[in-house]
């Protein structure tokens, strides 16, 4: 695998620079989704480097502390004040 990419490496140095960081961009997400999925499928592994997360993580733990305690009631009025929608109709 690693020969592959070796021998791809000559072909990428002749693109432009604009395509080559489009590529880069490709491959870290198609490596991210990849080792997402072998996490979902229980084969976690582990990697030589990190992959940078384009968004910070943030601990979800007191995430909803600053809604009004009134929260759910304030919803089920709003749900019971709303029409329901109508059936959609079959063709």
């Amino acid at each position: 695998m690693i020969d592959r990419l070796n021998d791809m490496l000559p072909h990428l140095e002749q693109l432009p620079a604009e395509t080559q960081e489009e590529v880069l961009a490709y491959l870290e997400v198609l490596i991210e989704a990849l080792e997402l999925d072998a996490v979902v499928r229980g084969r976690m592994r582990q990697t030589s480097r990190a992959i940078p997360s384009t968004e910070p993580w943030q601990d979800p733990v007191g995430a909803w502390s600053d809604l009004p305690d009134t929260m759910l009631e304030d919803l089920d009025q709003l749900r019971h004040a709303t029409s329901p929608t109508p059936p959609i109709e079959e063709l």
